[in-house]
């Protein structure tokens, strides 16, 4: 019976509507954003929202990721409830330390990125808004180690609703630009901060360990110089096409990272939600481990074919949501989809550094990318443009997964290794897909042919399927778990 790889596909998929419906005003908003703003005042809005990210990194110091880890590590209740009260206590800390220096440090940030203090009090707000929606996700770690999808749906609609009204008052009805969209994530996550601390605080207690933050910290630095180096690569990028390109230039590859993200932000983090704390929770054990690996190549054909579908019809995409002069930015799809996939397939081996807690080697990892990518960015931009970009991103993430791939297996021998044969199975029929879709329909919009790339897509997850990644166990266990979610849905009927 395929239990585990049952119960981890039954979990993920509500982790996957909450994170959906969490990650929906993003979804909703880019069509606005891109229709009320020019591509510079995209581009200004990135470049404040990538220095943001890097604040968030430095605000949370690993704690969310750790806290899973030294959750997991106390076998009792009490104990449990001393983590979780110990690690939000401990981040109201730094997010309270961020409000206070927060207005000085936009000023700072202003001028370096912007060569003036103009844009300060956007960068305050942009700092006010993390300093809360640390909290905010801490919150959602909470509630996922306990399985409870349920609630975090309705924290995630009352996030999205928050959101999506306050963007459309500050830009449609007040026309605030992008002071509007910062100051809209600032008060929703001040709200949402309070509200979900006060709930999980009442639930756990107002406990607090010098030891347990000591452990939480200790595990989570690690994480922090890593997700720096990711953040700064993100920066790096920017910051180099504003240089050679203009801030114009930043908009519009941005607008396309933005697109290509949301496979990380409705799919990947959706799938790691339930896939790594299944894997973490169940430490050394063995059981199940042909099934959960059966379900991250699974995810792997859903990653590649929403990406496939993502590059194939960004032409109908930009032409719904977003004016001509976002344009430049298709050629560039392909390679930003790409990219994405290959990272959710980095996050196999990434995973299993943080189970045997080898994560030490993660931020060696980060700067390696990060430093690869950047030169092979420097090179490109000038002669190749956006698509110097684009060919960046995907080489640093290429690199990223051939690194942590390489140091699991020293470190994590008894963790099991990636497939390569298994991924190039899945990816191989899917370029052939794109290319075979490029030459049929190239970048013209047209209803016929956007129905006809859907088609596509099915068929190269069928292909997938069905293809040499997947034997005839593999299929049976899938059938197997398809008639039973097939019952039990006509029994709740």
């Amino acid at each position: 019976m395929a239990v585990e790889a049952g119960t981890i596909i039954k979990h993920g998929w509500m982790f996957m509507v909450a994170n959906v419906v969490n990650r929906a005003a993003g979804l909703l908003l880019l069509p606005l954003y891109a229709k009320v703003l020019s591509p510079a005042e995209f581009g200004v809005y990135a470049l404040i929202s990538v220095v943001g990210d890097i604040v968030a990194v430095m605000l949370m110091i690993g704690m969310i990721n750790a806290f899973t880890v030294v959750y997991f590590e106390h076998p009792d209740d009490r104990s449990r409830s001393r983590v979780v009260s110990t690690t939000m206590i401990g981040l109201w800390g730094a997010s309270l330390a961020l409000l206070a220096v927060a207005l000085p440090a936009g000023w700072g940030a202003s001028d370096l990125l912007f060569g003036g203090t103009d844009q300060g009090p956007i960068i305050a707000f942009a700092f006010a808004g993390i300093a809360f929606s640390a909290v905010f996700e801490l919150a959602l770690a909470y509630y996922r180690v306990h399985k409870r999808s349920g609630t975090c749906l309705l924290i995630s609609v009352g996030k999205a609703v928050g959101l999506i009204g306050l963007n459309l008052s500050f830009l449609l009805v007040m026309d605030l630009g992008v002071t509007g969209i910062f100051l809209a994530n600032a008060i929703t996550f001040v709200g949402l901060g309070i509200a979900l601390t006060v709930a999980i605080l009442a639930a756990n207690g107002v406990g607090f360990s010098f030891g347990i933050l000591k452990r939480v910290t200790v595990l989570g630095l690690p994480f922090m110089p890593q997700t720096m180096l990711d953040m700064g690569n993100q920066f790096a990028m920017r910051y180099l096409v504003n240089l050679l390109m203009g801030v114009a230039a930043v908009g519009v590859l941005s607008f396309g990272l933005r697109l290509a993200t949301m496979l990380y932000m409705f799919l990947t983090a959706s799938f790691l939600q339930i896939w790594s704390v299944s894997r973490i929770e169940a430490q050394d054990s063995t059981a199940g481990r042909d099934q959960s690996e059966f379900v991250f190549y699974l995810f792997v054909v859903l990653l590649s074919a929403a990406a496939l579908g993502m590059a194939l019809t960004a032409p109908e995409v930009l032409w719904l949501i977003a004016s001509a002069e976002y344009e430049t930015v298709l050629p560039c799809m392909p390679l930003l989809v790409l990219a994405y996939v290959v990272h959710g397939v980095r996050m196999h081996a990434e995973v299993g550094l943080v189970k045997t807690k080898k994560v030490g080697v993660l931020p060696a990892i980060s700067l390696g990318g990060l430093a690869v990518g950047t030169l092979v960015m420097a090179v490109t931009l000038g002669p190749l443009g956006l698509m110097g970009g684009a060919i960046g991103v995907l080489v640093r993430e290429l690199v990223m997964l051939g690194a942590t791939e390489a140091m699991c297996r020293r470190l994590s021998p008894n963790e099991p290794p990636l497939s390569a044969l298994r991924v190039t199975g899945i990816l191989a029929p899917a370029a052939i897909a794109y290319l075979a879709g490029l030459a049929l329909f190239g970048f013209e919009v047209n209803p016929t042919f956007a129905a006809a790339k859907v088609g596509l897509t099915m068929l190269f997850a069928v292909a997938a399927l069905f293809g040499p990644s997947f034997g005839k166990a593999d299929r049976a266990m899938l059938f197997r778990m398809t008639a039973r979610f097939r019952r039990r849905s006509q029994a709740a009927a």
